[in-house]
């Protein structure tokens, strides 16, 4: 395809490390792992329906990949360009709050880089930031702490999301033993023993509402 470059197929790469698994990616993309390897070995060309697949799946665009037509090392990205993203309190978030949250509904947001946002974690549009109260998810998420989550980000790979669970959000860790079940835990077993396993079969009230990417806190 037109525009393809050793260039392009780094960024690709750097995209599906920061997704997390090859596997899913190219399972999601519609081709096989093998293929998705190729690409990213510098070894094959992707189609252009193959990239638009990949990019969907990336949360991406194919200019984002392909940089524009000055080339990678002529681009010049503006780095004083700032993307806010919106800060919530999932302690407080009840119902209606999840909707908030996805709408991006919040009298607060932090400001970041946008270029970096986007390097880092594909579109900021999909960014939240949850304001974490209490040590259930100590050590890896303690009191305080703000953690940013992609909307985007909701395939069944074992993580830390921010959830609704009953018309209640939180923040918990999230295993997927099977297709069919959800285990739901938190990490600090002496300040809360929280395992929910949800048979999604049966309809319970649970919804993922984003994968946690980025963690900030005090030191």
């Amino acid at each position: 395809m037109v525009g393809w470059s050793p260039a392009a197929a780094a960024r690709l790469k750097a995209a599906v490390k920061r997704y997390g698994s090859q596997g899913h990616v190219a399972e999601l993309s519609q081709i096989s792992r093998q293929s998705l390897v190729d690409i990213l070995g510098g070894r094959a060309v992707p189609t252009v329906g193959t990239l638009a697949r990949l990019c969907d799946v990336l949360a991406l665009t194919d200019s984002e990949i392909l940089g524009d037509a000055r080339g990678p090392s002529d681009a010049a990205p503006d780095l004083d360009a700032m993307a806010f993203v919106p800060l919530h309190d999932v302690v407080v978030s009840a119902g209606s709050g999840a909707m908030a949250m996805e709408a991006g509904q919040s009298a607060e947001s932090l400001g970041f880089p946008t270029a970096w946002l986007r390097g880092r974690f594909g579109d900021p549009s999909k960014l939240r930031i949850v304001h974490v109260k209490g040590d259930s998810m100590a050590p890896a998420l303690g009191d305080g702490d703000m953690v940013m989550i992609n909307l985007g980000r909701r395939d069944p790979i074992d993580g830390v999301f921010v959830l609704r669970l009953h018309e209640q959000l939180m923040v918990k860790r999230v295993h997927f033993p099977s297709a069919r079940r959800v285990l739901v835990t938190s990490d600090n077993r002496d300040y809360d023993r929280f395992d929910r396993m949800i048979d999604l079969e049966k309809g319970e009230d649970f919804e993922l509402i984003g994968r946690a990417v980025w963690v900030g806190k005090a030191i």
